[in-house]
């Protein structure tokens, strides 16, 4: 339980890949066909982080066999852990394009494998000051006490906070929330884009005299806003997806949290 690591993928939606094509999983992670061969029902794939080869694999499609269909990537030395899982998918079926090779995956779980830390019994993370590791189970605590004052915002954590509400002094209403920043450095912030195939309509209009609460930003699609799929393609009764996969005893899902050692 003292191992933690972020969960970037957990996803059964249907990825289709040309030979040749890289599938960026964000973070630097990405997937490459380098061959299809759709007679053989048989697909080559590279995993790589941040251009540089970690696995590659040929993975047999339609032998009936869903463990032939899925490619585990172990990792050894993870946090002084070896065979740790770090990557799962499914591939679903070869096929012949108009021009292209494609496979076509379903199923997609992957771990922030070069970010994992562990976590000490003497860590401490801003207001939350006691760890406690026991099995399994990891709990962190404070030993003092939160004053929540309403209408006022009361940090945990980094990225963590409490948000009081401006309640009458008979209430007290109260909500904890991790802060993110998205769009801001070099490019946009892209996740893997499910089956192409898929097309949806969106219908949103925001008027211009239109008062936007504090701290709110709405945007107007223009003609080069890029159109987000609300639902999930269609998935096989008998092919198997990913729930949440342990990597390694204790390596879980977590938002980053800054660590301060005593």
């Amino acid at each position: 339980a003292d191992k933690l690591a972020k969960l970037i993928l957990d996803s059964n939606d249907k990825y289709t890949v040309r030979t040749g094509e890289k599938l960026d999983l964000g973070d630097g992670y990405a997937i490459e066909a380098k061959q299809v061969d759709v007679d053989g029902k048989k697909v080559w794939l590279e995993f790589s982080k941040d251009g540089e080869l970690v696995d590659d694999e040929i993975i047999e499609v339609g032998t009936g066999d869903a463990k032939s269909n899925t490619w585990n990537v172990e990792l050894d030395d993870i946090e002084g852990e070896d065979d740790v899982v770090v990557l799962k998918l499914h591939v679903n079926q070869v096929f012949q394009g108009a021009v292209d090779s494609i496979a076509q995956i379903e199923g997609l779980w992957l771990i922030d494998y070069a970010n994992a830390m562990t976590i000490k019994s003497d860590d401490e993370f801003d207001e939350l000051n006691k760890v406690s590791i026991n099995g399994p189970t990891l709990t962190i605590r404070n030993d003092d006490t939160f004053t929540l004052s309403r209408d006022s915002t009361e940090k945990i954590a980094e990225g963590m906070s409490f948000k009081i509400a401006d309640t009458p002094a008979t209430e007290l209403r109260y909500y904890p929330f991790v802060e993110k920043i998205v769009g801001e450095g070099d490019g946009p912030i892209e996740k893997p884009t499910p089956d192409e195939n898929k097309t949806v309509e969106v219908n949103k209009t925001v008027e211009e005299n239109k008062t936007v609460e504090e701290n709110k930003t709405v945007e107007t699609p223009g003609e080069n806003s890029v159109e987000e799929p609300t639902t999930p393609a269609e998935k096989p009764d008998k092919t198997p997806g990913f729930g949440v996969v342990l990597g390694l005893v204790g390596l879980l899902a977590v938002v980053y949290l800054v660590r301060r050692n005593n």
